[in-house]
């Protein structure tokens, strides 16, 4: 069989061969086609791996699925190339083809896997009820589609470096520079793909875009097979170009090596995310940074490794006595290698200069990209630099004997290629959630140790040798390392990711870790928050992120996520939430009046399993009520595969700028929603202003109100924002429908008072808009879709831009107008509960006000108390809550007088019940104790005056005035007194 236009070489010839002086320009311009080639693959791979997983889900399995059949067309491309030979073509030539293949069908699949996860809908609703065959199908499909792009990938590289331009040319100097040139190309564009291509030309552009960088890399190849060939190659001959040719023995040891480090590698790359993600938010950006610098590393050691090569490429061997040798001390050298990676892996974590990130608590935050560069480079880099010096290495072993350079590249690529295939199911599924991050790192160092002990010849570990030395100096290193690691470090680095939220700034204890799970794809952290040795909230942290929180202000939003579409349509029987969270919206739509099913998805079997660890008062796990199943699927995946419809949808999503949130708030995303939806049916969802850029908010806006023609916007006292949706024009509910929700004993009624929403015209005094204002602030913004994923960025918000935009909305006046005029609500809404809103409307911008700019405490006191009977406004205006209420006032049952720590609630609840003698017998009580503050003096002066006595709030006063600060607040408390009851403030 003919491999090439050239004879076949010697085992030693590529070693022992003199190069012509024009040797290096070959391999720098074959490094310059490899380097376009890296940047179009990668673009590529991301942007497959990121549209299946909209095709095909994005649940663990399915990810995993879909990397699996990715890996399986990289290798197959490696098998062909190890068990063939090149006839009748120049390799350049079949080179440009491969890459022109890969261009093409790359862009194909970009534009038209959308359009075949819609035409699939209806096989994944067949199959839904038999989920191991639906899981299967959805391998093979993938695996069909990206079967000819990747196995065009995985010949690249070999069939480059059968080229005879590179005969004359070190096999393992070639190697190495052609593989790291290929890599840093892969870094270049993974950092021009998430960095820029997207956010500018959206998906599809940047599919065209890595396209023409393949399609540079053909046409290179292409002048330089004119160029540098002789004429009887640039022709390629109409035949097919490979065939099969198997005729070498297989150098065991060094392939399983070459298996073991491409899957400890990528076994690593899984667990240092993992790991990097406990001191670095997961976002787009830091997951690009972090892949570009394990790339970097990989690509400066393979150019290390072909530099090395170069230097050494002169030695001239006698033929037979050089093989054993230069075998024994390739052996030898890998062996260092392979401990010196061991080494590092344990050093760079104990070493990590996490404390270089100071992650505050709050609802997000992004490090710069220069942190997490630095984080990365600390962890990630020496491995991975190592890594990319040991496969030349490894390949270069391997051509020693198998001869052919393409079989050569080809069987050791296709086993580096399998390992790491396997590298990340290993992590994922076996070693993260069995023995967490820190263990899965010490179990991979002790591989690349052994994997040393495999490579290497009996002769290297001779010590009269310095070679031998140098290897038995690393055993016992690795060995010394392992004995004494500190097993307890990965304590240190949890307490990092959930300080903010145990510890204030001043050193108080405000939480307490109740559980940690390491799960297959996030690590989780419960909290738990006590009040007088009571539960009062839990947090779940998700890696080093605040995921969702039970504590009241939150409670209010996720329970109206339920209570909204309930309220408008409270004869739904069918519920379906997108994501579990801590399962307070759960538990609200679990007290519908006629809710028969809920179907609760969340990606994450993790996040149910933490169901059991929440208590607290009423609290009981709604995952146990018969009426619910739980299904640990992706939720997107789910709307396109489930064939149930529903009466309500609704989410407690994560933050839109999490890693892979954006696919949960696209235009495309709301379609299948609403395609999911009964006729009238409602879905709800979340808009967390305050986490996004004005403009965000818009697009979100834009592309929810695309899908949804009838579309709402509520919202509490804050910037959580609930966008809703009616399938058709709604229907009208009556008065009495909703007032059965608040008289009915087994209704949501308690709940609903508990959160903040005691009476109907409450709930209508959460309107903000209708869609016409949608249409009307989102003209000109372009909608959040998945082509475009990048119109959601990883930038900062600005509050004050949030600010001037939301406190518009809430403004009760114009509220109220808006509320008016809304065809919407004007055809949902009784009319005869309008009377009366602008007063419900004016509570809830006052207490906006108060939580975002501040304000005067006892001005909002004095009008809730006098002007109104709401018990939740003046609980928050005095610092509590209904939940530390119902615990106070279970301590104060046992305890007389009632601990001094639990006044201030007691107070605030005798207040919210308007019993003014009871508050102010308290505040006495306090008085009498020598524990009144400042405060509780001002509070008491104007409760006296409230019950008529303004002599004893005057006498208290008087006392107190050489402690009185003067402040706007204080003279506005000081004039009303005086000018309603007749009080003489103390003098200055």
């Amino acid at each position: 069989m003919n491999r090439s236009q050239s004879a076949p070489e010697s085992p030693v010839s590529s070693e022992v061969q003199m190069p012509s002086p024009r040797g290096s320009v070959p391999v720098i311009i074959f490094s310059a086609i490899l380097f376009l080639s890296g940047i179009g693959a990668l673009i590529f791979e991301t942007l497959w791996l990121r549209l299946s997983g909209l095709a095909f889900g994005n649940s663990v399995w399915a990810a995993a699925l879909i990397l699996s059949s990715f890996m399986a067309g990289l290798a197959l491309g490696n098998a062909i190339a190890a068990s063939s030979r090149i006839r009748r073509w120049r390799p350049l030539h079949l080179y440009a083809v491969l890459e022109v293949l890969v261009a093409l069908l790359g862009c194909t699949i970009v534009f038209g896997l959308p359009v075949l996860g819609e035409l699939l809908r209806p096989v994944w609703q067949i199959f839904w009820n038999y989920q191991p065959a639906l899981l299967g199908l959805r391998f093979v499909v993938s695996f069909l589609i990206l079967l000819i792009p990747t196995t065009a990938m995985g010949l690249t590289l070999p069939v480059l470096m059968e080229d005879p331009m590179l005969r004359q040319t070190n096999f393992g100097r070639a190697l190495g520079f052609l593989y790291g040139s290929n890599t840093l190309g892969a870094v270049a564009g993974a950092v021009l793909g998430e960095g820029y291509l997207i956010a500018t030309l959206g998906l599809r552009g940047t599919s065209l875009v890595a396209g023409l960088a393949v399609c540079l890399a053909a046409i290179a190849a292409l002048l330089v097979a004119r160029i540098g060939g002789d004429a009887s190659e640039t022709n390629p001959k109409p035949a097919f170009p490979l065939s099969p040719h198997v005729s070498y023995r297989l150098p065991w040891r060094l392939l399983f090596t070459s298996f073991g480090t491409g899957c400890v590698l990528l076994c690593l790359e899984v667990i240092w995310f993992r790991f990097l993600r406990l001191y670095v938010v997961s976002s787009p950006t830091a997951f690009a940074v972090m892949l570009a610098i394990v790339l970097s590393g990989i690509g400066l050691g393979a150019l290390l490794a072909g530099a090395i090569q170069g230097i050494n490429r002169r030695r001239t061997y006698d033929t037979r006595a050089s093989h054993s040798g230069a075998t024994a001390g390739r052996g030898g050298s890998l062996s260092v290698l392979l401990l010196l990676a061991a080494i590092s892996t344990l050093l760079s974590y104990l070493f990590f200069p996490g404390e270089i990130v100071k992650t505050p608590a709050g609802a997000f935050s992004l490090a710069s990209w220069y942190q997490i560069a630095l984080l990365s480079i600390a962890l990630m880099f020496p491995v991975a630099f190592l890594s990319g010096i040991v496969f030349p290495s490894i390949a270069s072993s391997v051509q020693a004997t198998v001869e052919d350079r393409m079989n050569s590249t080809g069987v050791t690529t296709l086993f580096n290629t399998t390992g790491a295939a396997i590298g990340p199911l290993l992590a994922s599924f076996v070693l993260l959630p069995c023995i967490g991050y820190q263990g899965s790192l010490v179990i991979c160092a002790a591989i690349y140790a052994l994997l040393s002990v495999l490579v290497s010849e009996r002769s290297s570990w001779s010590i009269r040798r310095p070679t031998g030395l140098i290897i038995t100096a690393l055993c016992a290193a690795v060995i010394l390392l392992l004995a004494i690691f500190p097993y307890n470090r990965a304590e240190s680095h949890f307490a990092h990711a959930s300080r903010p939220y145990e510890i204030d700034e001043h050193g108080k204890v405000l939480a307490h870790v109740v559980k940690r799970i390491e799960g297959t794809s996030d690590t989780y952290q419960l909290l738990r928050r006590d009040f007088l040795g009571e539960p009062y909230y839990y947090r779940l942290l998700t890696n080093a992120f605040s995921m969702s929180a039970t504590n009241p202000r939150n409670q209010r939003y996720m329970r109206l996520f339920a209570y909204l579409p309930i309220a408008l349509r409270p004869e739904a029987k069918d519920a379906l939430l997108i994501c579990y969270g801590c399962g307070v919206t759960a538990d609200a739509l679990l007290h519908g009046p006629n809710i028969k099913r809920l179907d609760i998805v969340d990606i994450s079997k993790e996040v149910f399993r933490l169901a059991d660890f929440y208590s607290g008062i009423n609290y009981s796990n709604p995952l146990r009520d018969p009426r619910v199943r739980a299904i640990v699927q992706d939720g997107r995946f789910f709307l396109q595969a489930a064939p149930q419809q529903y009466d309500i949808i609704t989410g407690e999503p994560p933050p839109p700028k999490v890693a892979g949130s954006v696919n949960l708030y696209t235009e495309e995303f709301f379609s299948l929603m609403k395609s999911r939806l009964k006729e009238d049916g409602i879905a709800t969802f979340w808009l967390p202003i305050n986490q996004l850029k004005v403009e965000e908010s818009k697009a979100i806006l834009r592309a929810f109100h695309n899908a949804f023609p009838n579309a709402l916007v509520w919202a509490s006292a804050d910037q959580q924002w609930i966008m809703m949706g009616i399938k058709g024009p709604g229907r009208g509910v009556n008065e009495k429908e909703l007032r059965r929700l608040w008289s009915e004993p087994a209704g949501p009624g308690q709940d609903l008072r508990r959160v903040g929403v005691e009476v109907p015209q409450q709930l209508a005094a959460l309107f903000l808009m209708d869609g016409e204002e949608i249409d009307r602030i989102t003209g000109g913004v372009a909608p959040l879709r998945d082509n475009y994923p990048k119109r959601l960025t990883d930038a900062v918000w600005n509050d004050q831009a949030n600010f001037n935009f939301t406190s518009t909305y809430m403004d009760a006046s114009s509220a109220v107008e808006r509320f008016g005029w809304s065809p919407t609500i004007n055809r949902i809404w009784p009319e005869t509960l309008n009377e009366s809103l602008k007063s419900f409307f004016s509570v809830r911008e006052m207490r906006y006000l108060s939580e975002t700019i501040g304000g005067n405490e006892w001005a909002e006191l004095d009008l809730y108390l006098r002007h109104s009977r709401l018990r939740v406004p003046v609980l928050e205006v005095l610092g509590s809550d209904g939940l530390r209420l119902s615990i106070a006032e279970r301590a104060a049952k046992k305890s007389q007088p009632p601990p001094v720590e639990i006044m201030q609630d007691l107070v605030a609840g005798a207040l919210a019940q308007r019993d003014i003698n009871g508050a102010i017998r308290l505040l006495e009580n306090k008085k009498d104790r020598s524990s009144l503050s400042l405060d509780d003096t001002y509070l008491l002066t104007y409760l006296y005056c409230l019950n008529g006595e303004v002599d004893k709030a005057e006498a208290l006063a008087a006392t107190n005035a050489a402690a009185a600060k003067k402040n706007s607040s204080v003279d506005w408390l000081w004039g009303k007194l005086q000018s309603e009851f007749g009080f003489h403030p103390p003098a200055d």
